[in-house]
C-alpha cells in the first residue's frame, strides 16, 4: 500500500498528463480548423480524405489516452480517499465519462462540418 504523500504525487502526475494532453487537443483541433479555413476549398478529395483521418485518429487516440489517465487519476484518488478515512462513491464517474466524450464528439464533427461548409459554402 502506497502512503498519503506517494499517492498524492502520482495524482499530481497523471492530472500534468491531462492537462498536456488537453493541451494537445486543442492544437491539434486548431491546426486543422485553420488548414480547413485557409486551404480547405482548394485541396483535392484525397488530401481532404487524408487530413480528415488524420484528424479524426489523432482525436480518437487523444480521447482514449486521455480518458485512461482519467481512469487512472479515478483509481488513486479513490485510494487516497479510503486512505483518510473518507466515504468514496463512484456515482458521478458515469456521467463525467458520458459528458467527456460528448464533447469530444461534438468537437470533433464540429470541426468536421466546418471542413464540409468551408469546401461546399451555400451560394447566396
Amino acid at each position: 500500500m502506497m502512503t498519503a504523500y506517494e499517492l498524492a504525487d502520482i495524482l499530481n502526475g497523471i492530472q500534468s498528463n491531462i492537462w498536456a494532453a488537453q493541451a494537445i487537443m486543442l492544437s491539434v483541433l486548431s491546426a486543422y480548423l485553420a488548414v480547413a479555413y485557409t486551404v480547405g476549398k482548394n485541396l483535392t478529395t484525397y488530401q481532404v480524405l487524408f487530413i480528415n483521418s488524420v484528424f479524426i485518429l489523432m482525436s480518437a487516440l487523444g480521447a482514449t489516452g486521455q480518458m485512461n489517465s482519467i481512469e487512472a487519476a479515478t483509481m488513486y484518488g479513490r485510494e487516497l480517499s479510503q486512505l483518510r478515512g473518507e466515504i468514496v462513491t463512484d456515482e458521478v464517474r458515469a456521467g463525467a465519462t458520458i459528458g467527456f466524450y460528448t464533447l469530444r464528439a461534438l468537437l470533433l464533427f464540429g470541426a468536421l462540418a466546418f471542413m464540409w461548409q468551408v469546401r461546399h459554402p451555400k451560394s447566396g
